[in-house]
């Protein structure tokens, strides 16, 4: 391992699941690796190069946390859908056309969707759900964000994955990550809660794509609700 480099970023190189990646290599956690370690990396032929991690500047910083606040458009799914024309097949981005691999971060009920609400857009959805619990990173990624803010998501992380996307958690009580860390899916980030503007404890989650929010809904797992009620159907 040299310096700046994370799991996380081995694994995209390498383009290996980071769960797998830990396993190989007898890890508890992504964190848990040293400048200097020597790596197992399952089915690697070749020494690939491996970008360092580089932690945003204050200016991004700030640039980010101003974008919780500033309640632009979503990006639609399919590029090009405003005009009515289907893009071609090398403007879209990889990800289309397959499942996206994301989970719920928590469970609970959706109290607020995505898209307008009142005079402005609400880029997320927010989950209702108990205070403290465990809230987890809906993809493997890194942290790029994790701070008490001034804006109306109170504590929040911003996690940063691979192909463009950033992934959102909001209002919380406790944020368990720190900025450099690498994640993996489903790993506990934070705790639910009620901090910046909030009228209880649930959790303001958002997906975007190259800066843009996306409706998280199509992109995640049906609920074992949503299950039920297609089989009911039948």
């Amino acid at each position: 391992m040299n310096k700046g480099v994370t799991l996380y970023r081995i694994s995209q190189a390498y383009k290996i699941p980071l769960a797998k990646l830990m396993e190989a290599n007898r890890l508890s956690s992504p964190s848990a690796v040293k400048v200097g370690q020597k790596l197992f990396i399952p089915g690697a032929k070749a020494v690939l190069p491996v970008e360092p991690y580089i932690p945003l500047s204050p200016l991004e910083k700030r640039k980010l946390e101003e974008s919780l606040d500033a309640g632009d458009p979503p990006v639609p799914l399919t590029p090009g859908s405003e005009s009515g024309k289907e893009p071609k097949d090398s403007e879209k981005p990889p990800w289309l056309g397959k499942e996206l691999d994301i989970i719920w971060p928590i469970q609970g009920k959706i109290t607020s969707p995505f898209g307008p609400r009142g005079k402005r857009f609400h880029g997320g959805i927010d989950i209702r759900s108990p205070s403290y619990q465990e809230v987890k990173a809906a993809m493997d990624g890194e942290v790029i964000l994790a701070r008490h803010t001034s804006t109306g998501y109170g504590k929040v992380i911003f996690l940063r994955h691979d192909q463009g996307f950033l992934t959102l958690y909001g209002h919380l009580n406790v944020i368990m990550a720190k900025e450099g860390d690498a994640v993996r899916q489903g790993q506990p980030i934070g705790g639910v809660g009620s901090t910046g503007r909030s009228t209880g404890p649930h959790l303001h989650f958002e997906v975007r794509l190259n800066g843009r929010p996306l409706n998280p809904l199509p992109l995640l797992p049906p609920t074992i609700e949503e299950l039920l009620e297609k089989k009911t159907q039948k």
